[in-house]
C-alpha cells in the first residue's frame, strides 16, 4: 500500500510540476487526488494538502503546512510554516505565515495573519465561523473566538482575545484581554 500510495503521489505531483506549479521537495510533498493548483503556485516541503482543496495562482504554502477539506486560497495567498487550515477561504494576497490554526473562517484580501494566531471555532458542542474582512492585521498570539467578525483595516494587537460576538469595527485597533477598543 505504500509503494502504491508513493506511485500515485508521484503522478499527481509530476502532473502539477507540468502545468507549471513548483514542487520543492516531492518526495516530502503530500497531496490527494484531485486538488485543483493554480499556475505559479510553490508548494514547499513537508507540506500536506487533502481533498477539497483549491489553491489559485501564484500562491505559497508550507513548509509544513497543512490544509485540510473546505480550505480555499485565492490567487497570491500565502500559508506557511506549520499553518493550519480547514474550511478556510483566504483572499487575494493574504497572509498567515507562521503557527496559526484557521478553522471555519473566511479571510478577506491582503489580511495578515500574525504567527500565532488561532481561531478557536469549536465551543465543545458547535464549531462557528469567523470573519475576517479585507485589509485587516490580526496581530501575533491573537486569539479569535468564534462567532466573531474582525472589520475591514481593523487590527488586533499583539496577544489579543477577542472574545465571541465582540465584533471588532471597521478601522479599529484593539488590543488586551478581553479585547478592547485603543484609545487613541
Amino acid at each position: 500500500l505504500a509503494c502504491a500510495n508513493a506511485i500515485q503521489r508521484g503522478r499527481i505531483v509530476r502532473d502539477l510540476m507540468a502545468s507549471g506549479v513548483t514542487v520543492s521537495d516531492p518526495s516530502t510533498t503530500f497531496l490527494e487526488t484531485e486538488v485543483p493548483i493554480g499556475k505559479g503556485s510553490i508548494l514547499h516541503p513537508f507540506t500536506v494538502i487533502r481533498k477539497d482543496v483549491r489553491i489559485g495562482k501564484d500562491c505559497h504554502v508550507g513548509p509544513f503546512a497543512h490544509l485540510r477539506e473546505g480550505t480555499v486560497l485565492e490567487d497570491g495567498a500565502e500559508v506557511g510554516d506549520f499553518v493550519e487550515t480547514k474550511k478556510a477561504r483566504l483572499g487575494r494576497k493574504a497572509k498567515a505565515k507562521h503557527l496559526a490554526y484557521l478553522g471555519d473562517v473566511t479571510i478577506g484580501k491582503r489580511v495578515n495573519i500574525g504567527a500565532g494566531t488561532i481561531v478557536a471555532n469549536y465551543d465543545g458542542k458547535q464549531k462557528h465561523h469567523t470573519l475576517i474582512k479585507d485589509g485587516a492585521f490580526v496581530g501575533s498570539g491573537t486569539v479569535l473566538v468564534a462567532p466573531v467578525t474582525v472589520g475591514k483595516n481593523a487590527t488586533t494587537g499583539a496577544g489579543s482575545v477577542v472574545t465571541r460576538g465582540r465584533n471588532v469595527p471597521d478601522g479599529t485597533v484593539v488590543v488586551g484581554v478581553p479585547a478592547k477598543p485603543l484609545k487613541r
